[in-house]
């Protein structure tokens, strides 16, 4: 499944980025969520957005909402979803006093009603994630998800039970299952790092393992794609300016890219990447590539667009 990251260029250019990668057929592109905009959770509570988001996300068929995989709001702030089964710990059913959001609605919430991380951070124990399917979905997904903005801080929300809480992300990398704090010790122990922290030693041994033109683990399970990014992005010196490191951050997601086979299509075991996709926290710019057509798309979420558009848009993904 997914992989993403965070980075700062030599410019001081703030980016996340990720594969998104998922076993369904259903078209993701980007979409654009306006100011002010009424949308029902999948509680049937219906919320309303103060700041404008632009991500990669679906319609839903039978909700009066769009589902984001990931996105930035107009203040700089990013929220992305990964896969975490076997993990999470979701209530069975609402409780009074609190918001009450399924997975799905997470990412709607946390962009559309905070400006700053903090504000996400604060009100996290007010917030109860519950075990209900997002519409028609035969399934309540499994996830956890990682934030950023435009001052480098990485944060990532694990629901394994009790109170939400978001705990800072040292490596700026996430996947799927394990725990972020099973991947950094998993990390270590492939650098050959003692510890569980993530520290300048094993930024050092990073540069070293990728200067010694060793293979880095490939294939689809998160615990070496985890290593692979966490690898390939301290390993390597950072660009000058934000149009290389955007190159370069394309060519990383592609090698932990997933390859579609059209002979499993419909098979829901079949993890592919549906599209690549970078960030730019600063400039807000959400570049996008789709696996139909890998053409590059840039759009920007401009202050005209915020504060202008009313209505939600959903753009091709050709």
């Amino acid at each position: 499944m997914c992989t993403s990251l965070t980075y700062t260029s030599g410019s001081a250019h703030h980016f996340f980025a990720r594969t998104m990668d998922f076993p369904t057929t259903t078209p993701w592109r980007p979409v654009f969520l306006p100011r002010d905009y009424h949308w029902q959770t999948a509680l049937a509570e219906s919320r309303t957005t103060r700041y404008a988001i632009l991500g990669g996300g679906r319609r839903a068929t039978d909700l009066a909402a769009y589902l984001l995989a990931d996105g930035v709001n107009e203040t700089g702030i990013s929220c992305a979803e990964l896969y975490l089964p076997g993990v999470v710990d979701y209530a069975p059913d609402p409780l009074p006093g609190q918001t009450n959001l399924t997975p799905q609605d997470f990412i709607n919430w946390a962009l559309g009603e905070h400006a700053t991380l903090a504000e996400i951070v604060a009100d996290l124990p007010k917030v109860t994630l519950v075990d209900r399917c997002w519409g028609h979905d035969r399934y309540v997904y499994p996830f956890h998800w990682i934030l950023s903005d435009r001052m480098g801080q990485t944060l990532v929300i694990e629901p394994t039970g009790g109170p939400l809480v978001a705990q800072p992300d040292p490596a700026g990398v996430l996947t799927n299952t394990p725990v972020l704090a099973t991947h950094l010790q998993n990390l270590n122990d492939f650098l050959a790092i003692p510890g569980t922290d993530f520290t300048a030693k094993t930024v050092a041994a990073a540069k070293g393992y990728l200067a010694s033109g060793e293979s880095l683990p490939t294939g689809p399970i998160p615990t070496r794609r985890f290593i692979h990014m966490a690898i390939r992005k301290w390993g390597s010196p950072v660009a000058p300016n934000a149009d290389q490191q955007m190159t370069y951050i394309f060519r990383w997601l592609d090698e932990v890219s997933l390859p579609y086979d059209p002979k499993r299509r419909g098979q829901t075991n079949h993890n592919y990447t549906h599209y690549r996709s970078i960030i730019d926290l600063d400039r807000l710019i959400y570049h996008f590539i789709p696996r139909t057509t890998h053409r590059l798309q840039h759009i920007v979420m401009t202050p005209e667009m915020a504060a202008h558009r009313h209505f939600p848009h959903a753009y091709p993904a050709d």
